[in-house]
């Protein structure tokens, strides 16, 4: 198996990967306007940026793993916050070894690469490299805990430079009025309030400036090829501040309004002017990636705590972002419809080494410039040899995962563990399963889902999401019956929830009867409830049945719940060609496939109208990607052969046409 490294005049010298957690475009996007980011404005200015779509479930545990290996939770064994100890004592924290794959630096230690990597998720104990890593146990988590304080064993390695680097911390007793006052103007009023939050942003101000400190420390070091930082920080103001910042959401008040409403703001500036101080550290021959793992809630859709949604993954948004600038990367692009499993495979790329074909995500070659992609490998699993993984059994300290524990009870992501050891085991491997499920659900793999679930405690099948889970997976699957059957026991058991009516409807569509699934949705609206899956339903109801005008409709009421919705945008692309528009057709088309680059539908919108406006050639490329993700869409074929024809590639069109059942 071939997997030297490529080098390339264009190809940068290395690469710094920068995750921050919960970044999003919705929010930094008013902040590059008022000239608050510019470091991160010049970045998307002199390289390629876009949107980048989580997976489900948008835990982060699961997807910093799924950024970090190019594979899916099934593969890499990350399945939540928590797991079964592997001896039967207990619940512990995900740990480095709960990982079943190669991460990224695993593959470049095999292939005589130097990584440096700080923080990541779930890294600890840190793995023993080609290179320096730090685990992402480095703050100071207990309060008895000193400025001095060593780092905790086994958070770096090698271990003997865990002196040095535990001089880097950023202790939160050193976070003075200086660092507050850009986040709270009026700290010293607001500390005298009982109750008050300016001792959580030292605690978290604290915790991000040790990780920005840490990474500084070795990147300053010139004998690596590739830096791999995660900042926790957007993800954990969010969970702390988010309610606060403007407009003030009704439940929250005037005061705290008033005290907390720039916090937010403060921390996305403090990112840009850490990213700054990387970016005059590392030089013009390194290629700078920041990326997110998912948005984060910031407008009128913020969930409220009175609805009973206010749970840390409640707030989650399924886009987040993607920005690259440096050799390698394409200057003034534009990514289109990016993934966070893509994020390997492009790392690779970007440092000569191939992607594996085990890896669901593609390489983003709309980013890259003058840089080789290499022919896959079959997997780097496969692969013998060091790379700096522990091995599976080993053992991890009871006190460090009683203390990971703690922390992730004190953030709300976990329950307390109770005392009877069985049943936390019990609850926690049926949570894991229910992630799984959902995961494979989300990967198009509903037979899998169904095994998944069969294997989660019924308390947990018979919740809302447990059912609606089960249904869709059986919808997916043609199971109308055991659909029906499953509805009555959702109806059954009190759950009144416009899903239900959505999936009778599916039942309808599927079994000929479109009007009567019309008809249905239909009476769901009358009846006031919206959604933007009930409406972009209805709009693809009616664009089936030809009623273009009515489906317009449906799509834009989609749009106006969520701006971002790729099934609606698609939706509307294919209307207004229909009916003759289409430059608004390109628009809509384009705006799909940005967000979701496997929307089928939109790229052959894209392909179509592009060609009815005079670009063949631009017709071809979107039609090609088209007629990939679907060889056996009919439509899309014959579309790519009169494209095809269009710049004189006759025979092509004409084997695609035969192979389309097309006889002259």
């Amino acid at each position: 198996m071939d997997t030297a490294r490529i080098d390339s005049a264009h190809a940068p010298r290395r690469v710094v990967l920068l995750g921050w957690d919960a970044a999003d475009w919705q929010m930094i996007d008013p902040l590059v306007r008022a000239g608050a980011m510019p470091t991160l404005a010049a970045l998307r200015e002199r390289g390629t940026w876009g949107n980048l779509s989580t997976t489900q479930p948008i835990l982060s545990p699961i997807l910093w793993n799924s950024i970090a290996t190019g594979r899916r939770p099934d593969c890499h064994g990350v399945l939540g916050f928590t797991e079964p100890v592997p001896d039967g004592s207990g619940v512990r924290a995900v740990a480095s070894t709960s990982r079943r794959c190669k991460a990224l630096w695993n593959i470049l230690t095999q292939s005589g690469l130097r990584s440096h990597v700080v923080g990541w998720y779930a890294s600890h104990p840190a793995e023993p490299i080609n290179g320096v890593m730090v685990s992402n146990q480095i703050g100071f988590e207990r309060a008895s805990d000193g400025p001095l304080a060593p780092l905790p064993v086994g958070s770096v390695h090698p271990p003997e430079m865990a002196e040095e680097l535990a001089a880097c911390r950023v202790h939160p007793g050193e976070i003075d009025a200086d660092a507050i006052l850009p986040f709270i103007p009026d700290a010293a009023r607001v500390v005298e309030r009982e109750g008050h939050r300016v001792g959580k942003l030292q605690h978290l101000l604290a915790h991000t400036a040790t990780t920005h400190a840490l990474s500084m420390q070795l990147a300053m070091r010139d004998d690596w090829q590739f830096l791999a930082v995660y900042h926790e920080g957007i993800d954990r103001f969010g969970h702390e501040f988010m309610e606060f910042h403007p407009p003030r959401m009704e439940q929250v008040s005037q005061d705290d309004f008033e005290a907390y409403r720039h916090c937010m703001a403060g921390i996305y500036r403090f990112h840009d002017m850490m990213l700054d101080a990387m970016l005059q550290v590392v030089g013009d021959d390194t290629a700078v990636i920041v990326m997110s793992d998912h948005g984060y809630w910031n407008d009128h859709r913020r969930p409220d705590p009175r609805e009973g949604r206010a749970g840390p993954v409640d707030w989650h948004r399924p886009y987040g972002v993607f920005a690259a600038a440096g050799p390698g990367v394409r200057k003034e692009g534009r990514l289109f419809g990016g993934s966070i499993l893509d994020v390997t495979p492009t790392v690779l790329t970007l440092l000569g080494l191939p992607a594996a074909r085990d890896m669901p995500g593609r390489v983003l070659a709309e980013a890259l410039d003058g840089v080789t992609i290499s022919e896959r490998i079959p997997s780097w699993e496969a692969l013998p040899g060091s790379c700096g993984m522990h091995p599976p059994e080993m053992r991890i300290d009871p006190a460090e995962s009683r203390a990971a524990l703690e922390q992730l009870v004190a953030l709300g992501y976990i329950e307390p563990i109770g005392e009877d050891d069985a049943k936390a085991r019990r609850e926690t491997e049926s949570s894991n399963q229910f992630q799984l499920a959902h995961a494979h659900a989300y990967a198009g793999e509903p037979s899998k889902a169904l095994e998944a679930f069969a294997r989660v405690e019924t308390s947990m099948q018979e919740t809302p999401a447990g059912r609606l889970l089960e249904a869709s997976c059986l919808l997916a699957l043609g199971r109308l019956d055991d659909l029906r059957v499953a509805i009555d026991r959702m109806i059954g058991s009190g759950l009144r929830v416009p899903q239900v009516g959505l999936l009778r409807a599916s039942i309808d569509a599927a079994e000929g009867r479109p009007d009567l699934a019309i008809a249905r949705l239909s009476d769901l609206q009358k009846a006031g409830v919206r959604g933007v899956g009930l409406h972009a339903r209805l709009g693809e109801l009616r664009l089936e049945r030809g009623l273009l005008k009515e489906a317009e409709r449906d799509f834009l009421e989609a749009l106006a719940l969520e701006p971002e919705s790729a099934s609606a945008l698609s939706g509307l692309a294919v209307v207004r060609l229909r009916l003759g528009d289409p430059r608004a057709a390109l628009e809509h088309g384009l705006a799909a496939t940005a967000l979701a680059y496997g929307a089928t539908r939109a790229h052959h919108a894209v392909g179509a109208a592009l060609l009815e406006l005079g670009d063949a050639m631009g017709a071809v490329e979107a039609l090609r990607v088209c007629v990939t993700q679907a060889p056996g869409w009919r439509d899309g074929r014959l579309s790519l052969a009169a494209a095809l024809r269009a710049i004189g590639l006759s025979e092509e069109a004409q084997r695609i046409e035969a192979d389309a059942g097309v006889v002259d």
